[in-house]
């Protein structure tokens, strides 16, 4: 079957978003449209949710109806996407430009790279890529170098609405293993499965679209790998497996593909593990079984909605495979101190009892002051002053300890991450009236300190 490999470009963007792609001769427009939505972080599809145009030497092919209606535009006839194919244009030009969004007005170079006649199947592929590419409605190129800036920087003012704003609108990284299986469904061709290696239609191996078959023995540190997922489950209660896959192959010099991982998971005796650690899945999640007992998968979902995942180094983080460890701080020694001091007769376990304490300062939509009340309950205090030497203590060991609503950072670990950070301003130095407000505002000065 004859198709096209094409390299598409994001223009005005640093450093460069790039994909490249397979697709069948024979294609209209809209589905060129429509594969482009899919590779990228645009939302569109077939939907007319954003116009787009290929601007070309005698025609502008687009879905702008208002476009549409006038016939012309820029001395050119207008096409509608449904009624004509890439092939011709392709060919003769090697290559077209894609506009989208008149708005933000995104670029995209799409080159011919090759014309290949072994190409089987009805539907594109994703063959290659890099970088994350812009989420709808960011601004144009513009508007994404400046989100960038400020999603990397914590002490923006703006660093944790546009977090929360990119998660929502399904900002993410590149997968090719996921775009390539959601791609099957753009067909309009049949495959022609007499010219690819399968059995009952799963891919054995295939030049372009590599093997959908996995040998779950021949993956490398299955263990290790399913040691990963308890210990991120229980840091975060819940987690994605992509983000299971990116710390485990940060942190390890053997790889694991979406594909490996899913073949681990659904062998029994792995499952089985998993259901010992209180572990399963939903949807392309690792949740903590308690969650969905107690009915708080999606408050905890949206409460983290936004919030960068707190990663410990590999030590570190495979301690989390133990469900009652936590990272102890000497508020929680200075408790222990406090509790031996006074009610060491009364308690049978003062390590049980702290334990108890952060279990239940980590569950999402905690009340705190109840647990308070209820830990304090359990005690003989001497008077008021004795209640307030615990009660600040214990405030101290809820400021400091990593819970799944913050991704596994503690409320004073996020606090201190987003806090703008204080500029220091010589004596005799003059600030501009536009110049960054000293005080790590991130505003300009005449309209913070210089008011």
């Amino acid at each position: 079957m004859k198709a096209y490999i094409l390299r598409l470009s994001f223009k005005g963007i640093e450093p460069e978003v790039w994909r490249k792609i397979i697709i069948p001769a024979g294609a209209t427009f809209n589905r060129l449209h429509e594969t482009i939505q899919y590779v990228t972080n645009f939302k569109s599809y077939m939907e007319p949710y954003h116009n787009f145009r290929f601007p070309l030497e005698d025609v502008v092919i687009t879905n702008s109806e208002a476009l549409i209606e006038e016939k012309v535009f820029d001395g050119k006839k207008v096409r509608q996407p449904t009624r004509i194919k890439i092939d011709a244009y392709l060919e003769k030009y090697g290559g077209l430009l894609y506009q989208y969004d008149f708005g933000d007005n995104w670029e995209i170079t799409i080159d011919l790279q090759d014309t290949v006649e072994d190409y089987y199947f009805g539907f594109p592929t994703l063959l290659d890529g890099g970088g994350i590419a812009p989420p709808e409605d960011v601004g144009g190129p513009v508007g994404y170098m400046e989100f960038l800036k400020i999603i990397q920087d914590p002490t923006h003012p703006e660093y944790t609405f546009r977090r929360e704003w990119a998660e929502k609108v399904g900002y993410k990284s590149l997968d090719i293993e996921n775009i390539n299986s959601i791609l099957k469904h753009v067909k309009f061709k049949k495959t022609e499965w007499e010219h690819v290696h399968h059995e009952n239609y799963l891919i054995i191996s295939d030049k372009y679209r590599g093997s959908e078959v996995v040998d779950a023995e021949s993956i490398a540190n299955k263990e290790l790998i399913v040691d990963y997922i308890i210990s991120c489950t229980n840091l975060y209660g819940i987690v994605p497996k992509h983000i299971v896959i990116d710390i485990y192959n940060s942190r390890n010099r053997s790889k694991i593909s979406n594909k490996e991982l899913q073949a681990i998971i659904t062998e029994p005796n792995y499952k089985k593990i998993l259901e010992k650690f209180h572990i399963i899945v939903v949807r392309d999640r690792f949740v903590h079984e308690i969650l969905d007992r107690v009915k708080l998968i999606e408050p905890l979902e949206q409460a983290t909605i936004g919030k960068p995942y707190y990663i410990p180094d590999r030590e570190e983080l495979l301690r989390y495979k133990d469900e009652l460890y936590y990272e102890k701080t000497r508020h929680h020694r200075h408790l222990a101190n406090m509790m031996e001091r006074d009610f060491r007769n009364e308690i049978k376990s003062i390590q049980e009892e702290i334990d108890n304490l952060v279990a239940e300062l980590k569950i999402v939509n905690s009340n705190f002051n109840l647990i308070i009340r209820n830990f304090l309950s359990k005690f003989q205090f001497h008077d008021i002053n004795h209640v307030n030497e615990y009660t600040r203590v214990i405030l101290e060991i809820s400021n400091t300890t990593k819970i799944w609503e913050n991704r596994g950072y503690s409320p004073k670990e996020l606090s201190d991450l987003t806090k703008p950070k204080q500029v220091k301003v010589l004596a005799g130095v003059k600030i501009g009236r536009n110049d960054p407000c000293h005080c790590g505002s991130g505003r300009k000065y005449k309209k913070c300190c210089g008011r």
